[in-house]
């Protein structure tokens, strides 16, 4: 009868130190999480994630059973480590941390709010979704001055003015990079704007802003002493663009070569040829008449569908000469922005030069950039656009 009594009073102290200790883990795992959730909100704006509060609070513990285990083979009084009453101690300290974790992330992060006086968004919609995203949005101002994107056609001069010193509330973005690039995608879809080159200083504010038009799409890729110009023809159905042609004109029962050319658009009984300007103006294309088109053979060509492909890209092409003593001189290939298509040095053709590559004075270098890349070239040894 005694060694039950004993054995009663052992399991009773026992079940007391477990039901202890486990509130003490709870204890730490919720402060060690109401730490991590103040912090978190603190520097971020966000509310911390279930997962890292509860993570943060079961590492402390896991941690402590753990020392304990390794150090003294025993993790409560004199019970073996392989033993039930073990496992339901360790299960019973991890579910109850978990809970006081989850309690702890709430608690730090509504102190965190009313402390650095956040307020969580209620409304709904899209805007609301989209600020809600980002957790913050910041106000940027837009400087008083706004210049002309290189390469691209002048805007209207209203947009210029309605530009100037505008505020733009965007999603809070801590990235340069991302917030020029948001800054600019959205500039030139609420103002249909060709490019939108925008310089940020160190402290987030936009120091330059420079917009264009929407670059030509045929004009850009016309050979010198071409022009491009439409006329009401009757195409041959197999005729596509690039495709060199033959224009004739009807002369009662006759037919007489017009000019040669390439076609560069098609729509209906209209199209859009591009012929030698000399051509052109000398035969005096009758917007009134109608032309007749055949095909020409020629051997294949991809430069057509290069050209396409170039009008459709945002890059630009820009020469640039280097000069003695400029910002370009002595320098390596791989530091400057874009990318490096030849380097033109003493009559010899370097095509794709490797990063390494130093610039001499007198190099001619051929640069495949954005507006925004090209931008940070020397504005005196920027040379022309192709």
């Amino acid at each position: 009868m005694t060694g039950v009594v004993v054995l009663q009073t052992a399991v009773s102290e026992w079940t007391e130190t477990a039901l202890i200790n486990i509130l003490g883990f709870a204890l730490i795992a919720g402060i060690v999480t109401t730490t991590v959730a103040f912090g978190y909100r603190a520097v971020s704006t966000r509310g911390a994630p279930v997962g890292v509060g509860t993570f943060a609070g079961l590492a402390v513990v896991a941690g402590w059973l753990n020392a304990a285990g390794l150090e003294q083979a025993t993790i409560i009084d004199e019970t073996p480590l392989v033993h039930h009453a073990t496992a339901t101690y360790v299960l019973g300290a991890v579910v109850v941390s978990a809970v006081a974790a989850e309690i702890g992330r709430r608690i730090g992060d509504g102190v965190a709010r009313d402390v650095f006086d956040i307020t969580r968004l209620a409304a709904t919609g899209e805007i609301a979704s989209l600020v809600r995203s980002a957790r913050l949005s910041i106000a940027i101002q837009l400087p008083e001055r706004v210049d002309d994107a290189a390469g691209y056609p002048p805007v209207d001069p209203s947009i210029k003015r309605d530009l100037a010193g505008r505020t733009v509330l965007v999603p809070q973005i801590s990235d340069e990079s991302a917030l020029r690039s948001r800054l600019a995608t959205r500039l030139e879809r609420d103002y249909g704007l060709g490019n939108a080159s925008i310089t940020v200083g160190a402290d987030g504010t936009v120091e330059r802003l420079a917009i264009g038009g929407t670059r030509s799409r045929i004009g850009s890729s016309l050979p010198t002493g071409t022009v491009a110009m439409a006329i009401r023809a009757d195409p041959a159905p197999t005729a596509s663009v690039g495709d060199p042609i033959e224009v004739w004109t009807s002369e009662g029962d006759s037919s007489r070569l017009a000019a040669t050319g390439t076609v560069r658009a098609t729509a209906g009984d209209v199209a859009t040829i591009a012929v030698d300007a000399d051509a052109a103006e000398r035969l005096a294309f009758d917007p009134g008449s109608s032309y007749r088109l055949t095909t020409r053979s020629e051997p294949p060509n991809d430069g057509d569908g290069l050209c396409s492909v170039l009008r459709a890209a945002d890059e630009t092409v820009r020469s640039v000469t280097v000069e003695d003593g400029g910002t370009l001189d002595n320098v390596f290939v791989g530091w400057l922005s874009g990318t490096i298509l030849v380097v033109v040095r003493d009559g010899e053709v370097i095509p794709f030069p490797d990063d390494n590559e130093t610039l001499r004075d007198g190099d001619e270098l051929s640069v495949l950039g954005t507006a925004g890349e090209l931008a940070s070239l020397p504005p005196n040894e920027v040379g022309t656009m192709h």
